[in-house]
């Protein structure tokens, strides 16, 4: 990988776009938020990868989830199954960490917003922040929900659920 790909990936890592890395074995397993969400898988004996970008692997995805590996963002697992389900599997973990959830869970939620043309996982993701606020007490978040909420209503005007999420969002914000 040249220089100028090495360069891109570190600036994604330092971004926040590498939302989980799993290792298993000598693989580690990822998801970053590029373009489009993208998932890299990369050998760390051979080196070899494949990232579903369009250049296929040998890109700034793989160079952005070396960097993580390298900084120790990763969750180690000896569960066979995370070969084959490594987002499950990164969720699994991140059950056990709800503020990290959080984290990951409004990142993702942002990304979506610009990238989600039906708005179905838009909605699912701020279902998951609801509950993760509600898990964690963590009112700041709040507002990055109110915002999301408010761009949704804008680009979905026409959705009911617009106004399910908000009052779910009212409901919540009256709990806490």
């Amino acid at each position: 990988m040249d220089g100028k790909t090495l360069r891109k990936g570190e600036r994604y890592y330092k971004s926040g776009r590498v939302l989980w890395v799993i290792k298993h074995g000598d693989r580690l397993f990822s998801k970053i938020l590029g373009t489009y969400p993208y998932y890299v898988e990369l050998d760390l004996k051979t080196g070899e990868n494949r990232c579903t970008c369009p250049l296929g692997g040998d890109c700034k995805h793989v160079a952005a989830v070396m960097k993580a590996y390298e900084n120790g963002f990763y969750f180690e697992t000896f569960e066979e199954q995370a070969e084959l389900f490594p987002e499950a599997t990164a969720m699994e973990f991140l059950s056990e960490v709800p503020d990290l959830a959080l984290d990951v869970t409004l990142k993702e939620l942002r990304f979506a917003l610009t990238t989600d043309e039906s708005g179905s996982e838009v909605a699912r993701l701020f279902r998951r922040a609801l509950k993760l606020v509600a898990l964690t007490g963590r009112k700041e978040a709040l507002h990055v929900l109110e915002e999301v909420a408010g761009e949704y209503e804008h680009i979905f005007k026409d959705y009911k659920l617009s106004l399910k999420l908000e009052d779910e969002l009212r409901e919540l914000e009256a709990s806490l």
